[in-house]
């Protein structure tokens, strides 16, 4: 009776029969680093020319400035600072996939299968975001798509689901598609919640990217599923007493309380802090809330910023209600009351600073106004009242 066995090598296995022996070449998936030095590829078109199918690459902390084609299976992760300036695309492939990563461009998707995107940042594309032609079981999950020019997401002729995604703040729709294609999935918001997809507002805050808001031409076409894609574009607050202080810094954000009386920024117990602090060059919009019983201010502002605040109150703050302390700043209010503050209740570096105010009351407090001289307070109440 003939003998038959195994022998195995490294990347390659011998079977041995009766008088033949046939060797077929194994070869093993990969796992390739990329860094801007100090690794084997500091490119990761590079390493995924080099990749063999199935190997993953890990892209670590650096900006790539690149234009990348993947067109066999692969993985890339990127590590936390990983950030690629260019476009990617990916064409005539199956079973790749994308996580974590921070692309300043486009991601095309054509003519593939079994492709996902996870856990990117998407964002200043010259175009869409992220297109998809002509490809079957793609998968758009947990991604923030922001700040592109074109739709967040175009769709043609595909098979797309698309699950837990932020996309909002681009010059298109949010999710654009043609009638052939089939989109599934849940949980994409054109912007963040509190707590359920946040459990506190700064976490929100931290989390929102400078382009964010309301999508330029509607949150979706005619040919999405409706429901598939919604929200107003902001971080909504729930209703709830939030023991936290803020900072916004260099970001255009809007924050949307569920109601003024019911979302109340307490700083009862939080030390030395303002309720608000807004840096650098920003847009804020704040709605229905209520900022009270901080040691310092309820809001300081100080830098190239537009404030807007609507039914809000600022109330029992130990220093003053709102601190407007730089000739750049630009103040809209309508519907604000701003009461019981120890110190002043708006102190404002002029009279050019509060370019609008409606139905609003600044009353009961230590000095209504501070920094100002007769005429500009006389000023303010006039535009206030």
């Amino acid at each position: 009776m003939p003998r038959r066995w195994l022998v195995v090598g490294v990347g390659a296995i011998a079977v041995v029969g009766i008088g033949v022996t046939v060797w077929v070449l194994f070869v093993s998936p990969q796992n390739l680093t990329i860094c801007p030095s100090g690794c084997a590829f500091a490119q990761i078109q590079k390493a995924i020319d080099a990749a063999r199918s199935g190997s993953t690459l890990h892209i670590r902390s650096g900006t790539y400035r690149e234009n990348i084609l993947i067109a066999k299976p692969i993985q890339i992760v990127g590590s936390e600072g990983a950030r690629l300036e260019g476009q990617i695309n990916i064409a005539k492939t199956e079973n790749v996939s994308i996580t974590s990563l921070a692309v300043h461009g486009a991601v095309g998707i054509a003519l593939s299968r079994r492709v996902t995107l996870k856990a990117n940042t998407i964002s200043g594309s010259a175009d869409v975001g992220v297109a998809v032609i002509s490809s079957q079981e793609i998968s758009v999950v947990g991604n923030t798509i922001t700040g592109n020019a074109g739709d967040g997401v175009f769709i043609e002729a595909s098979q797309v689901q698309i699950s837990q995604n932020t996309i909002g703040g681009n010059k298109g729709y949010g999710i654009r598609a043609d009638s052939t294609s089939q989109l599934s999935g849940e949980g994409n918001r054109s912007g963040s919640r509190v707590p359920d997809d946040f459990p506190t507002i700064q976490a929100a805050i931290d989390a929102w990217q400078a382009s964010m808001g309301l999508n330029g031409l509607g949150d979706v076409n005619e040919h999405v599923p409706a429901g598939l894609l919604v929200g107003e574009g902001a971080i909504f607050v729930a209703p709830g007493v939030y023991k936290e202080f803020l900072t916004i810094r260099d970001k255009n954000i809007r924050i949307r309380g569920a109601s003024r009386d019911e979302v109340i920024l307490d700083g009862t117990g939080l030390g030395d802090v303002d309720g608000i602090t807004v840096r650098g060059q920003s847009t804020v919009f704040l709605e229905n809330l209520t900022v009270r019983n901080f040691r310092d201010d309820g809001i300081d502002a100080e830098g190239k910023i537009e404030l807007t605040l609507r039914n809000v109150l600022l109330e029992g703050n130990g220093s003053n209600g709102a601190e407007i302390a730089h000739s750049d700043i630009t103040v809209w209010l309508t519907r604000v009351e701003i009461r019981n503050n120890r110190n002043y209740g708006l102190w404002a570096f002029s009279a050019e600073n509060i370019r609008e105010c409606r139905e609003t009351a600044v009353s009961q407090n230590g000095t209504d106004f501070g920094a100002l001289h007769e005429a500009s307070v006389a000023e303010i109440a006039h535009k206030c009242h």
